[in-house]
């Protein structure tokens, strides 16, 4: 399927391509996640912007650690839908490198329901988007300061409550956990597959 559009001088028509979740990002999200897009969206296809390789992606974002540039957010990729008069569904992913003394111990949001997880040093989800900070050094800097948070945030969203909430943690730890694994850190990134609320008392797996 595609989506046909005007531009507004000439008339000209664009199509622009419509995707399924495992597809999406270039095939950034593995079955289980692209599942939780779905369910999340309440869609199946969706329209991508700004997709950049994950290998590309990674190698710029190393290029940037040592940068200022480094601690503005990257985007890796943008998912959108029209949803008719409800707006334009949205949901972005995006990288940063940050300082670990400035993480905030009280975390981003104090405003709504937050769920924190056992993921990465910090990582929590909340009713429009996700946070990851995870460690993420050279292996020849072992004891780099900084950490990569790894966000993401999603608007006209269909699911609600801890259900989105769970949704959209799920979707940025795989994000995350790709995005680790060109680092060549994901061994100590702390982005197991399968992870639990802070509230569970079971405890999270190793790393896989």
């Amino acid at each position: 399927m595609s989506i046909t559009s005007c531009s507004g001088n000439n008339n000209e028509q664009r199509e622009e391509k419509l995707l399924p979740a495992p597809e999406v990002c270039e095939s950034l999200l593995p079955k289980k996640a692209a599942r939780e897009l779905d369910q999340l969206t309440g869609l199946r296809e969706f329209a991508q912007h700004h997709t950049k390789g994950t290998g590309t992606f990674s190698t710029r974002l190393r290029e940037l650690e040592v940068s200022q540039k480094g601690q503005a957010d990257q985007e890796l990729c943008r998912i959108t839908a029209d949803i008719g008069k409800a707006g334009l569904l949205t949901v972005a992913i995006s990288f940063q490198w940050l300082e670990a003394r400035m993480l905030n111990p009280s975390g981003e949001h104090t405003k709504g329901e937050v769920t924190p997880y056992t993921l990465g040093v910090r990582s929590e989800a909340y009713d429009f988007g996700a946070t990851i900070y995870f460690p993420c050094p050279v292996r020849k800097s072992p004891k780099s300061s900084k950490l990569l948070r790894a966000g993401l945030w999603s608007a006209n969203t269909k699911l609600t409550g801890q259900a989105g909430r769970s949704a959209r943690i799920t979707i940025l730890n795989a994000a995350a956990r790709k995005i680790a694994r060109q680092l060549n850190c994901l061994d100590t990134a702390n982005l197991p597959e399968t992870f639990h609320k802070i509230s569970d008392p079971q405890r999270s797996p190793k790393n896989g």
